[in-house]
């Protein structure tokens, strides 16, 4: 059989993701020297594709413009192209899709961009479709119209790569607050308050479709009940503990967790399984477990540990980074059956019409194929196992029910298997070393503990470079890349949960050299010999990931490092006066300082002038002023800036939705469609509020080309 007909430089690397684009017709560099000093040399612009080894839509572009040859010959003429594993180099992917958002108010992967030779980017997008559609131009035209812009209008360019790159440099560091801020009890419970109050009553979990676990808030929920008993809190953690587990988002024959759910109702999954999440939970429903007892959260901590330690580890003892979501093109196509497909695998079974009943069968299909679609049917046309009855977790527990998940899973394992992404990063084991060390004590499972054991001796012994320092990642017997501030937090972190406390001080120290942000504290993302980005961000929101930030502020108290624990609370303080949703990990911080040390408290500093970032402009596109009609009606009222919409509250994707924490609510009356300017929402509450309570409205504004982030907006409402 005849090869490749195409190689390029990427052959060369060790990244799966990367790999998967060896033998595309782009004449592909990986990010270095080699490439931005061609840029350089030959004054051409850079397209960077920045992406994932399980990223559905980085497939779906590869296979419609990057395989395509007429398309990669217009790259390679115009452009240096240049792939980066996001995974590898989380620093690029940070950067840069910071410059996406403030160039389009949007973000998402695959992340292109395209930059000047010396890296400052001018234009960005993500998915671009291989020809014209539905008014969105083609590839090819938006490659044409970059050049020539690069090309023949170099003075716009540069005037839009200059403000981008401004801003950037701004929003590297977080923003001071003006006024001193003291961080006390009272503090951190309304910090849990406005995390919190968009916590969905009826589906469980936060927000809206897509549902992400928000892995970082449950931990800070866990770690504040500990010594905060608190019914109300307690119940938002387990709805939604027991809503994942019984819902699609869970794999219900091999145990671990799915990316997102694509619902507000945790039903349908996107299918990528990822470390990092698996991680998390691990760890969360560990802790609920010792907290509450309840076996069930016992049953889902073990079947996640048990598939990783099944499916997800190396001989090394190491763990991989993630399965696709993907089989054959097709999403989700080995996680999913039809009733006959299941009928036939339990045809043995007594029991098996209780199966069908149990996990959802019997209410009919409920997935359709979002991307290909079935020509022959109107709707779904296979499964996602589910818990549909009872709603107390007993399946969980069943023996009979386990015995056929287990026929189930042997005969899935007979189907074609999605990718498995076979990189070893440091920070992602450290998180599951963390679980796994957490679950071992909780669930009382020696064979956790030193699993949990073996990958940090793993780590310790073979991600460090010469001067004892980290590196990020191996997908063989050699490591490579200088590690990043998430690595040496959550490895420090992961080590004290195993009581390897001398080697977390040695870390911790190396972490200071390479990454301290100075006496106004707080630690940068990339270390002090980090030569290749523009700007060097100092990060202290959380992604899925817990910051690294806020990581290291709490290994460090746990040190006895309690000044330099404080330097880096009080150095994020005013950020999380302002978006203290976004920043569990720091808020858990602040709060296991106070519990050792009592109130902390800030400095006041003047805040640099700066650009508003992405979040900040959409807060600012909504007023919002209350007033009651009668003792139990209350009026909202709302005022988009012009130019501006909201989506209307039925609307499939981000939709406007008003939340009335602590309060009983009768009914919530929106206007219809998409909501502009001048409009009211009517709140009519079950009884006259006796007591003051928070509003929380979520919204996504977008003007006539482009969407802001999503955002939660809250206000404080008193009784008549």
């Amino acid at each position: 059989m005849s090869g490749p007909l195409h190689t390029n430089r990427l052959a060369r690397e060790s990244s799966p993701y990367l790999l998967q684009h060896a033998h595309n017709p782009v004449d592909w560099y990986p990010w270095g020297e080699e490439a931005l000093d061609r840029a350089k040399r030959e004054n051409r612009p850079i397209f960077l594709s920045v992406g994932y080894s399980t990223c559905y839509w980085c497939h779906v572009m590869e296979r419609q413009c990057f395989e395509d040859d007429e398309i990669a010959a217009e790259m390679n003429r115009r452009f240096i192209n240049i792939k980066v594993d996001r995974e590898e180099r989380p620093d690029i992917d940070q950067l840069y899709m910071t410059a996406l958002q403030v160039l389009t108010r949007q973000g998402g992967w695959p992340m292109n961009v395209f930059l000047t030779p010396d890296l400052r980017p001018f234009f960005a997008g993500t998915y671009f479709p291989p020809t014209d559609s539905s008014g969105r131009a083609g590839f090819p035209k938006v490659l044409a119209a970059v050049e020539d812009a690069y090309r023949n209008r170099p003075g716009d360019v540069n005037a839009t790569a200059e403000q981008v790159t401004a801003i950037l440099r701004q929003m590297s560091r977080p923003r001071p607050s003006a006024m001193p801020i003291k961080i006390d009890r009272t503090w951190i419970r309304e910090m849990i308050d406005r995390a919190a109050a968009d916590f969905d009553p009826q589906n469980g979990g936060f927000g809206s479709a897509p549902k992400f676990p928000q892995q970082t808030l449950l931990e800070l929920l866990l770690v504040y009940l500990r010594d905060n008993p608190d019914a109300d809190l307690l119940a938002i953690v387990q709805k939604s503990l027991d809503a994942m587990a019984y819902g699609g988002i869970r794999d219900h024959l091999g145990g671990a967790f799915h990316r997102y759910s694509t619902d507000a109702r945790w039903l349908v999954p996107h299918f990528e399984i990822m470390l990092y999440d698996n991680a998390m939970l691990l760890w969360i429903y560990s802790e609920a477990h010792r907290q509450t007892g309840e076996m069930r959260y016992a049953a889902v901590a073990r079947g996640i540990a048990d598939f990783v330690l099944g499916e997800m580890t190396a001989r090394s003892g190491a763990f991989f980074t993630a399965f696709d979501a993907e089989a054959d093109a097709q999403e989700g196509a080995t996680h999913l059956w039809t009733r006959t497909e299941v009928q036939q695998a339990l045809a043995d079974q007594p029991d098996a019409s209780r199966f069908l009943r149990v996990y959802g069968l019997d209410d009919g299909p409920n997935f359709a194929d979002p991307h290909h679609g079935n020509p022959d049917t109107s709707g779904p046309d296979k499964n996602v196992l589910y818990l549909a009855e009872p709603a107390d977790g007993s399946p969980l527990l069943d023996e009979k029910l386990g015995r056929m998940r287990q026929i189930l899973l042997t005969v899935r394992r007979r189907r074609k298997q999605p990718m498995l992404d076979t990189k070893v990063l440091t920070s992602w084991n450290a998180l599951m070393i963390r679980g796994l060390a957490h679950a071992g004590a909780a669930l009382k499972e020696e064979r956790y503990l030193r699993a949990a054991r073996t990958a940090a001796e793993f780590l310790l012994s073979n991600h460090r470079d010469s001067g004892g320092g980290l590196l990020r990642v191996s997908t063989g017997p050699a490591a490579r890349h200088r590690a990043f501030l998430d690595d040496y937090a959550f490895l420090i972190q992961a080590l004290l949960s195993l009581s390897m406390r001398d080697e977390a001080s040695h870390l911790a120290q190396t972490m200071h050299q390479r990454f301290s942000a100075g006496p106004e504290g707080g630690f940068f993302y990339t270390d002090d010999r980090a030569t290749d980005l523009i700007v060097r961000q100092m990060i202290g929101s959380d992604s899925p990931l817990p910051s690294g930030n806020g990581v290291a502020a709490i290994a460090l108290l746990e040190l006895g490092q309690s000044q330099q624990s404080h330097q880096t609370i009080s150095a994020f303080a005013g950020q999380m006066e302002s978006v203290g949703e976004g920043m569990s990990a720091l808020v858990q911080a602040a709060l296991l300082y106070i519990n050792v040390h009592g109130e902390l408290q800030t400095a006041a500093a003047a805040p640099p002038d700066r650009s508003p970032s992405p979040a900040e402009l959409a807060a600012d596109v909504l007023k919002v002023e209350v007033s009651w009609q009668t003792p139990a009606l209350l009026r909202v009222n709302c005022r988009v800036t012009e130019g501006y919409h909201l989506n209307a509250h039925d609307a499939a994707s981000a939709p406007t939705q008003l939340r009335a924490a602590a309060a009983e609510v009768e009914s919530i009356q929106y206007p219809p469609g998409e909501l502009r300017g001048d409009f009211e929402i009517m709140v009519s509450l079950k009884s006259p509020a006796t007591d003051g309570f928070d509003l929380a409205i979520s919204y996504q504004a977008c003007d006539a080309s482009a969407c802001l982030p999503i955002v939660t907006r809250r206000f404080a409402v008193t009784p008549v």
